[in-house]
């Protein structure tokens, strides 16, 4: 343990109520965690906290989860759990954040009756049935906005006055051309927490958390959100569990911007073998088609080294990425799998996305290319980076613009 930990005592699982011990895997909560403890689970207080990618903030949002459902705890210290009557919205940027989250989470909380509901695109099976009987409901933005717009009309927002907790994750997003919507939903929630008929309800007393590893100007969101200063929580790099290094590669230009985008694609092979040294990696492309092309590109590169092909290591991965292409129904993706590459975007359907990033977790894809949504906050781990280009194709203005700084920091 660092000097670091011991600025905080480090709080112990222990210290919550019996029933909620094993919604943890360990003992005791790292120092982020223990600063924060006090506010997320002994206080009712609204909170934004800005801290490392991989600092543990996921925690926090079970902290205040958990703080939550101790209303159903028994003077004994029992579980009397109601369904649906306390209702926690998590709201993250990403489709595939929000599956990720709605797996764990149906793991950690499942086996107390908590029941998760996904609302997204990629799942329209909610009535107002399920939305009525649902505990933590886990949306995007868009869908959440949509869902709450239109119920207004028919009488499906009755569900409303039960939020007693919104939780949103990579909460910078409102810097996004999409943080419309999420400024949408939040003012919404707090506009409607102020009607005299939601007097009684849990909505009159709705908590909000909000998250990210990139805030520079946390106090404006504070005071949004109404988080007292006790509330605001800045942690630094210090806090990162693996120290970032940087570098930056400069490139001749080429005719135009599309065709210097094309070229860079011919580099990431070398400094892959560079920098990467036969660990995993995430290439960040600005389009789901430029994410395709670089990764058909490394494949190319890998196939025509045959036997020695760096990212195919053993007999036994050769055979694993094998059977996985064969369950793949992207035929392109199919032919990068078997040279233990992959690409990863939203044109992917969720089973070819699923099975993607399994592949990429257990090592045996080695090389990823993406587009940027992945780097909202999906648990993806990689050793190196590579951010291709540092400009991307602006839609809307029909030219190419530079980065944000904190999309490229998110990335890395």
């Amino acid at each position: 343990m660092g000097s670091f930990e011991e600025l905080y005592s480090l709080r112990s699982v222990t210290d919550l109520p019996a029933p909620f011990r094993s919604t943890f895997s360990f003992r005791y909560f790292n120092s982020l965690q223990s600063e924060c403890f006090p506010i997320c689970f002994l206080s009712d207080f609204n909170m934004v906290i800005s801290a490392p990618t991989g600092s543990g903030k996921t925690v926090l949002f079970e902290l205040c989860i958990v703080r939550l459902l101790s209303r159903f705890l028994s003077p004994e210290g029992k579980f009397n759990h109601m369904k649906g009557v306390l209702k926690t919205i998590y709201i993250a940027p990403s489709k595939a954040l929000v599956q990720e989250k709605l797996r764990d989470w149906n793991l950690k909380l499942g086996s107390w009756g908590i029941n998760c509901l996904e609302m997204t695109g990629d799942n329209e099976s909610h009535n107002t049935k399920n939305i009525q009987e649902a505990d933590i409901i886990l949306t995007t933005p868009e869908k959440f906005d949509a869902v709450t717009r239109h119920g207004v009309r028919d009488g499906g927002l009755s569900f409303f006055s039960d939020i007693a907790l919104m939780l949103i994750d990579e909460v910078h997003l409102l810097n996004d051309p999409r943080g419309a919507a999420l400024e949408a939903i939040v003012s919404r929630t707090k506009m409607l927490s102020r009607i005299p008929d939601m007097r009684s309800t849990p909505l009159a007393d709705v908590r909000f958390i909000a998250v990210s590893a990139t805030i520079p100007n946390i106090e404006d969101l504070a005071e949004w959100l109404l988080v007292p200063p006790q509330g605001i929580k800045r942690f630094g790099e210090e806090m990162r569990p693996v120290k970032l290094t940087t570098k930056v590669f400069g490139y001749a230009p080429a005719r135009n911007d599309f065709l210097f985008e094309r070229r860079l694609q011919n580099f990431i092979f070398d400094i892959l073998m560079q920098y990467s040294r036969g660990k995993s990696a995430l290439v960040f492309c600005s389009t789901r088609k430029g994410a395709q092309e670089a990764a058909q590109c490394l494949s190319q590169t890998a196939m025509s080294l045959g036997y020695s092909n760096p990212f195919v290591k053993s007999k036994q991965q050769q055979e694993k990425l094998k059977e996985a292409s064969l369950s793949c129904s992207d035929k392109q993706l199919q032919s990068c799998i078997l040279n233990g590459v992959g690409y990863h975007n939203g044109g992917l359907c969720l089973k070819d996305r699923n099975l993607i990033e399994g592949l990429f977790l257990k090592g045996d894809v080695q090389v990823l290319c993406t587009t940027n949504t992945l780097a909202y906050g999906i648990n993806l781990p990689a050793h190196t980076v590579i951010i291709k280009s540092t400009q991307y194709f602006n839609k809307e203005k029909g030219l190419y613009a530079e980065y944000e700084r904190s999309m490229v920091l998110q990335a890395c």
